[in-house]
């Protein structure tokens, strides 16, 4: 079962675009690498899977807007920053979100990977409405 569900990347039907369907993949992304990779690390400081699930999407919610500046010109490349994750968890050593920026940005670079061979086109058709969402399989 999937610690993050579809549902977090809409509310309404407006909402269920392509754009939004790939931020939920690369939210699940997030979370598998920095579960397999760091998920021991992280429960030390008492981040467990449901915060890390959260964390997951609130990454994947900010890289949304980050796409959105680069799809409209206001920036010329995406981005992963020290900051989003310091923002998130203030706690965390230096070491310990440079490790998860890491994890973030291989998860980045593979869910990219994957969309080069994917015929979905999420990215470039980001406001076409995703049948995806409408897959009752996925929902807890």
């Amino acid at each position: 079962m999937n610690m993050i569900e579809p549902r977090s990347f809409y509310s309404c039907n407006s909402e269920k675009t392509k754009l939004n369907w790939f931020c939920y993949e690369m939210s699940m992304s997030f979370y598998d690498e920095l579960r397999e990779h760091l998920g021991r690390r992280l429960r030390r400081y008492r981040i467990d899977e449901d915060a890390l699930a959260a964390f997951s999407i609130y990454l994947s919610k900010t890289m949304k807007k980050i796409i959105l500046q680069q799809q409209s010109g206001e920036i010329e490349h995406v981005y992963l920053s020290y900051k989003m994750i310091e923002s998130y968890y203030s706690n965390l050593s230096d070491k310990m979100i440079n490790d998860i920026l890491d994890a973030v940005s291989k998860a980045w670079r593979f869910q990219l990977g994957f969309c080069v061979a994917c015929p979905n086109r999420c990215i470039s058709e980001k406001d076409v409405y995703c049948i995806m969402f409408d897959d009752k399989s996925l929902f807890r």
